[in-house]
């Protein structure tokens, strides 16, 4: 046998058959791997419906009248859900809990919003799931002012108590009536609504305890002033979603949606920006005197409110609650820091602002708003928008421009987003310490009063939007500022 002599001389067409061999296995693995990842994927996203039907009981939280911040810190989380997943949702008001979860039950909806609503026998539907708890809250029991707090819990027992139409609230009722041993007589509303049947109870004496759920109650009670809270009962209660499991992706993506809002921090910036204004403690003595201002002070300053808030697109009641947390509407007044007017203005800003007397009101007015919107434009520059960035104007009103900066750029460095009023009002105290205040261009700021500045404008802000629509003496005062005003949130 012989081998050809050319074969000999050109080893390497062996070799390069080989490699090609290699490439082409290669290739086929990929593609086979590349597959099965395709279908693996295709098993998990699975397509939603183009439509989402929720079921959402008709209160404060889902369907706001008073809260300035947008469509309520329980829809907006549902709005950015339906912008995550990318369908449409047709929500449905219902008048109570046990109505909005029937129509799940029944499969009239797909989800329902169960804002403190927790049933009971949820778990013999094998078709209903339940999201996580964002929030809890316990059964308050309410006094009137006119009428002795309760004393002791056996007080109860001849007395007639009055409740919204709330599944969680009547079994608190219940639990309490038995641990009592004792018949008090509970009377309920036709709804779940907390807000229209307390402002009619607030005036009536007749009825001595009211039993609420104090996640509707705390956003009401700065327009409650005759309604103190006296006891708590029974567990808390939990505030969730609830969804229908057979509806195809619907739990995979809920799921992943609840994750990502808990673990991002989405969910406590709303949070901070819907209720992290509202005190733990209501100072009546404060709300009596702001609405006493409304009445008696206001009026003479009204024009000039008016005009500067359209020259210069700013909601005329906020720039109302600046002008009262800044002076309590008082055209003299004058801190220790040497600011002066009803918008307590600096003689550099007053000269900045082209103002000729920091004491008269029409000038400190127009000068006041016309430093605020010049805050707010220059914060463009920085990533921050809606809510988030008037409450920033804010903090560099009273602290200036510059250590507002400083606290952004400290936010960077300590990895919290830069862009929030939540993490803002973590960093701003921290300039008060040598270890932060040192490592600024700005350097040392009263943070903690800047925190407790915006926050108390924020307090008298979403009290003056709520006065204006509730019946009231306030409501006539304030009513001309609603006309118009400009949005200035997101």
């Amino acid at each position: 046998m012989s081998i050809h002599l050319s074969k000999l001389n050109r080893p390497e067409k062996g070799t390069l058959t080989l490699f090609s061999q290699h490439i082409s296995n290669i290739i086929v693995y990929l593609a086979c791997f590349y597959a099965i990842i395709n279908l693996y994927s295709f098993k998990y996203e699975i397509p939603l419906p183009h439509i989402i039907r929720v079921a959402a009981v008709d209160i404060e939280r889902n369907f706001p009248k008073l809260s300035p911040w947008g469509p309520g810190f329980d829809r907006e989380i549902l709005d950015e859900f339906g912008n995550y997943t990318d369908v449409k949702l047709l929500i449905t008001p219902y008048p109570t809990h046990n109505k909005a979860f029937e129509a799940l039950q029944k499969g009239k909806a797909d989800l329902m919003l169960a804002s403190g609503y927790n049933p009971e026998n949820f778990k013999k539907f094998t078709s209903i799931k339940a999201g996580p708890v964002y929030e809890q809250s316990p059964a308050l029991l309410l006094h009137n002012i006119r009428r002795f707090e309760l004393r002791t819990p056996f007080e109860l027992c001849d007395q007639t108590i009055f409740a919204p139409k709330h599944s969680g609230l009547i079994k608190t009722f219940k639990d309490l009536s038995d641990y009592l041993v004792c018949a008090p007589t509970l009377i309920t509303s036709n709804d779940s609504n907390h807000l229209d049947p307390l402002l009619e109870l607030n005036e009536d004496k007749n009825f001595r305890f009211h039993l609420v759920e104090a996640g509707a109650f705390k956003p009401l009670q700065p327009f409650l002033h005759k309604l103190r809270v006296t006891d708590n009962f029974g567990d808390d209660l939990e505030y969730r979603w609830y969804w229908r499991d057979d509806i195809q992706g619907l739990t995979e993506v809920t799921e992943d949606y609840w994750h990502l809002i808990s673990t991002n921090g989405t969910l406590e910036n709303k949070r901070e920006i819907y209720f992290g204004f509202l005190p733990d403690e209501t100072d009546f003595y404060d709300l009596y005197s702001l609405r006493k201002d409304i009445r008696e002070k206001l009026p003479f300053y009204r024009k000039y409110i008016l005009k500067a808030a359209k020259k210069y697109n700013i909601d005329p009641l906020l720039l109302a609650a600046v002008m009262y947390q800044e002076s309590r509407f008082d055209p003299l007044a004058r801190s220790k820091t040497g600011v002066r007017g009803l918008m307590q203005l600096t003689e550099n800003t007053a000269d900045l602002m082209g103002l000729t007397s920091r004491l008269d009101p029409e000038q400190s007015i127009t000068g006041g708003a016309k430093y605020l919107r010049f805050l707010w434009d220059k914060l463009s520059s920085r990533d921050v928008d809606g809510w988030n960035r008037w409450l920033f104007t804010l903090a560099a009103y009273n602290q200036g421009l510059g250590h507002v900066y400083d606290a952004i750029e400290i936010s960077g460095y300590l990895g919290k987003s830069s862009g929030t009023w939540r993490s803002l009002k973590q960093i701003f105290p921290l300039l008060t310490m040598p270890k932060y205040h040192s490592q600024t261009r700005y350097g040392y700021t009263r943070g903690y009063e800047g925190v407790d500045y915006v926050d108390s404008i924020r307090y008298y802000y979403y009290t003056m939007k709520g006065l204006a629509i509730l019946p009231g003496l306030e409501a006539e005062y304030l009513a001309p500022f609603t006309v118009a005003s400009p949005a200035v949130g997101p």
